[in-house]
């Protein structure tokens, strides 16, 4: 077993105490930074607390009325006696010195924090046999030491108009309305202005939806098209199943035919060339079946320690398990959840979620989904800052309209900081791949065919039309926005 001494520095825990009962401005700056429990000597530990309690009441604090208030607690006698306290005083540090004291004190408190922590964590290694409940424990209390170390601070309210009116500035030099992460959807991007920081956002649909699709072209967006960093964690497919759709959806070859091994010379050579174009893209895929909320926090936090990641991306949610036992399955997946907006905030980027709807979306005659279709938990609708659903009214129809053939409805049932709504995308259901529509879609519904951008149409599109001069006014024939979809929050 570790036996280590604990660091700690009796004096300075009294130059602290002393400076507090002499000025006791200085209070204020080590009641910020020091708890009781941050001083070894239980002598020290006392007399802070009381300290602590003077002040707290509004009497003013002298070493007169702190030798009376350890009277009345009956610990004067316990710390020493009036020959401590004058020790006390007589090691009292100097004002300007007492906030770099605090520090010194607040990093001993720490460092024997961790001693601890490893000595029991050792003690545990040989009596458990479930390894992933000691990482648990080994890693939920390493962090809770380190948020010991973060300040609470408060700022006046002028610095954060500043500090915003500066952020404000800064998003008015841009050339475009999209503020976070683009999809590469420009209606949904000027609905959502982005993906952004600190955001769980949940795309959810019934199976065959296209929900990895969807999720992939927005890797490939940001990843190949933007060059940003990403992850995707496929708990359901293998690394390479995930490679072969994104080439397929990028090729724009049929991925029945390519499984098939019959392509033809020109196909070959388009699929060679998206190698060769996505191969250096910064899209890291990790394919651990059955991951716990534990191991996509460790994995995430090296993968943005090492690789500077901007997104993660996770298919899918339900498919993901806790860390430790719990009674149903209805808290694993809140616990899952809010594990998820926790990851978000933590690295200070976005997380998207894909999520399974329930079945009874298909048992009613308006198949278009809603919140309270979200499978085993309203925890997932309550974490999530935004909410997507995937809806194809093609799919569950016979005999669809012309305005329904190869549309998709990418339905923003929740945004936390944004309006609701819907965005009509192009569906290429041979190749499972969602596409911009063209300008022209509600001119050419006669002619048969959903008409889609091609890729310099696109780059066009976001670089002329998705622009900041543009009023951010949500057109209602654009977006189809009904009362009905807008769900407040």
């Amino acid at each position: 077993m570790l036996d280590l001494p604990l660091p700690h520095d009796d004096q300075l825990e009294r130059a602290v105490i002393g400076a507090i009962i002499i000025e006791p401005s200085v209070a204020d700056t080590v009641l910020n930074i020091l708890k009781p429990e941050d001083f070894y000597n239980e002598k020290n530990k006392v007399i802070y607390e009381t300290v602590i309690e003077i002040i707290s009441e509004g009497i003013a604090l002298d070493p007169l009325t702190l030798k009376t208030r350890l009277e009345k607690k009956d610990k004067l006698e316990y710390i020493g006696g009036e020959i401590y306290l004058s020790l006390v005083l007589s090691d009292a540090a100097p004002p300007k010195s007492v906030e770099h004291i605090a520090q010194s004190l607040k990093e001993k408190a720490i460092t024997r924090g961790l001693i601890t922590v490893a000595k029991d964590i050792l003690l545990k290694a040989k009596q458990t046999k479930n390894v992933d409940e000691l990482i648990d424990y080994a890693e939920s209390n390493i962090f809770k030491l380190s948020e010991e170390k973060t300040i609470s601070e408060y700022f006046h309210i002028g610095d954060v108009l500043q500090k915003t009116l500066e952020i404000i500035n800064e998003l008015s030099k841009k050339d475009s309305i999209v503020t976070g992460l683009p999809s590469g959807f420009y209606e949904l991007d000027r609905l959502t202005t982005g993906f952004h920081k600190g955001d769980l956002v949940i795309i959810a649909a019934r199976p065959a939806m296209g929900k990895t699709s969807l999720a992939l072209s927005i890797i490939h967006h940001v990843s190949v098209v933007e060059n940003i960093p990403s992850a995707f964690f496929s708990l359901e497919m293998s690394k390479e199943q995930i490679a072969m759709r994104l080439l397929c959806n990028e090729a724009r070859i049929p991925l029945r035919k390519v499984r098939s091994g019959f392509l033809t010379k020109e196909e070959l050579e388009v699929i060679t060339e998206k190698v060769l174009e996505m191969k250096n893209a910064p899209i890291f895929v990790d394919d651990t079946a059955a991951l716990s909320i534990l191991d996509l926090r460790a994995k995430a936090r090296k993968l943005k320690r090492e690789k500077d990641i901007q997104l993660i991306v996770i298919d899918y949610l339900q498919l993901m398990r806790s860390s430790r036992r719990v009674e149903n399955r209805q808290q694993e997946v809140a616990e899952i959840s809010r594990g998820l907006k926790g990851l978000a905030k933590d690295l200070d980027i976005p997380v998207i979620a894909l999520a399974q709807l329930s079945r009874q979306t298909e048992m009613r005659s308006d198949k278009r989904p809603q919140l309270a279709d979200l499978r085993e938990s309203g925890s997932i609708e309550q974490d999530a800052d935004m909410v997507m659903f995937i809806h194809r009214p093609e799919y569950y129809k016979k005999n669809p309209t012309p305005e329904e053939k190869g549309i998709a409805e990418i339905i923003i049932a929740k945004q936390r900081n944004g309006p609701t709504g819907t965005v009509k995308l192009a569906f290429i259901k041979e190749i499972t791949k969602f596409e911009n529509l063209a300008k022209d879609y509600f001119q050419s519904l006669d002619d048969g065919e959903v008409p889609i951008e091609t890729p310099q149409e696109e780059n066009l599109h976001y670089n002329n039309e998705i622009k900041q001069e543009e009023d951010y006014d949500i057109d209602p024939e654009q977006f189809h926005l009904m009362e009905d979809d807008s769900i407040d929050f």
